[in-house]
């Protein structure tokens, strides 16, 4: 198996694969590894055989019928493709043999160089790589955390009561200029130097202040009462083949009509909203529900920061390295640059959230490991209770959700979040929490 990262580098092992090629094993350093291997000549000249058989089995050269091309021919014209592809295919499978052989895990791509190969000798190259860590995980116990206090205070509670208000209320006309937060209707459209339409103008309808328009467009609007409309100076990016320009600006003659304003009617925080969304008796119950569901929020959120310390003092008791191109991969996932993003100011977030991913990297590595040492893989009755449980709060068999699961690939994560939820109790059962 792979060594512990701790153990020494600089270790050269070098022996003779059951494939018959000579391999040496280097440990230049943490979790690096490279592999230094021999093809031997025979090997090497049985494969280049083969690579020119079925590279002249789909040739077709005047005076030949196709797949007829003698050898020599071949190897006249083709010469350097059959090395080519005789060198590509025994790189990729002594490496592949290699790797299944000495139990190595590499992590992202290798990286192949120092080719030495000559026709009719063997092939000598090297390939770096890393690896993940084995965890020997000597303490996962005995760690004493603080479970932060849950409390919600009565501004949360009326923070959410107005959020509902919010998302019951009306739109109704308002008679006057519009602000942030109504909703407009609006024509607008590029007018000539004497304000007349260049094209058909567009209506749109747009809630101030959420983003859907230009600040300027926004500010344009807001000068307006229903039924009027003017030509605004409005700034645009410009456009340089088809892509904006970063800094550049181009000011456009718009015309904006102002055909309507609605504005928010809140509803009162009485019972009959109660009823309306949900099944409350009274608004005290509605009240009393969202406290609750704070509460339950808070909770969860507190057990959370309990998980974090316990697995960040496993972490710091047992150290271990994680593999860059872990690293790197998690990073591209989080950091999603737009075409065109400046380099260097990508490579800035990248850096500063390097910290953060090792860190969620090794918290996972951690939790796959206690589920490996202590067996908590989810079973079917687990899985099965669980499914039953989402069915129910859906309304819907347990067998739709089950082949729901099954279509869409859930089936798998589902198995993995019952499991580390498993290994989460485990790890609370080693430790005093106050």
């Amino acid at each position: 198996m792979e060594k512990n990262v701790n153990d020494s580098v600089n270790d050269t092992d070098t022996s003779e694969s059951s494939a018959g090629l000579e391999v040496a094993v280097e440990e230049p350093g943490g979790l690096r590894r490279r592999l230094t291997i021999t093809v031997p000549e025979q090997q090497v000249t049985a494969t280049r055989a083969t690579e020119r058989a079925k590279l002249a089995k789909g040739l077709k050269l005047k005076g030949f019928r196709k797949g007829k091309v003698p050898a020599n021919i071949v190897e006249q014209r083709y010469g350097p493709v059959v090395d080519e592809r005789t060198v590509q295919y025994l790189i990729e499978e002594a490496y592949r043999k290699v790797i299944e052989e000495k139990d190595l895990y590499p992590v992202g791509d290798p990286t192949v160089n120092d080719v030495d190969y000559q026709s009719g000798q063997s092939l000598t190259f090297r390939v770096e790589f890393e690896v993940m860590p084995e965890l020997n995980l000597a303490r996962v116990g005995g760690f004493r955390v603080k479970r932060p206090e849950v409390s919600v205070a009565d501004e949360e509670v009326e923070q959410l009561l107005d959020r509902v208000r919010d998302e019951q209320a009306n739109w109704v006309p308002a008679e006057r200029s519009p602000q942030v937060g109504d909703l407009v209707a609006v024509r607008i459209g590029p007018v000539d130097d004497g304000g007349e339409p260049t094209q058909e103008p567009k209506l749109y309808r747009l809630e101030l202040g959420e983003g859907y328009a230009l600040p300027a467009i926004e500010e344009a609007i807001q000068t307006l009462s229903p039924g009027e409309s003017g030509t605004f100076g409005i700034s645009f990016p410009a456009e340089a083949e088809g892509e904006a320009e970063s800094g550049d600006e181009e000011e456009r003659a718009m015309g904006i009509e102002l055909v309507e304003v609605k504005e928010k009617e809140l509803p009162p925080l009485d019972d009959e909203l109660a009823r309306q969304v949900g099944d409350f008796e009274n608004v005290e119950a509605l009240e009393a529900a969202v406290r609750s569901d704070l509460v339950q929020h808070a909770e969860r959120e507190a057990d959370a920061a309990v998980h974090d310390q316990i697995i960040d003092a496993i972490v710091e008791a047992n150290p271990f390295e994680v593999p860059e191109a872990t690293v790197d991969r998690y990073l591209s996932q989080l950091i999603e640059a737009p075409e065109g993003a400046d380099p260097e100011r990508i490579e800035e977030a990248r850096q500063s959230l390097r910290p953060m991913a090792v860190r969620q990297i090794k918290r996972h590595l951690v939790l796959d490991r206690i589920i490996e040492t202590e067996q908590l893989e989810a079973g079917r009755d687990e899985v099965d209770a669980k499914v039953a449980e989402i069915a129910e709060r859906r309304g819907v068999e347990a067998q739709n959700v089950l082949s729901e699961l099954r279509r869409e690939g859930g089936l798998a994560s589902l198995e993995k979040q019952l499991a580390v939820e498993k290994a989460l109790e485990f790890l609370r059962s080693q430790s005093s929490v106050d």
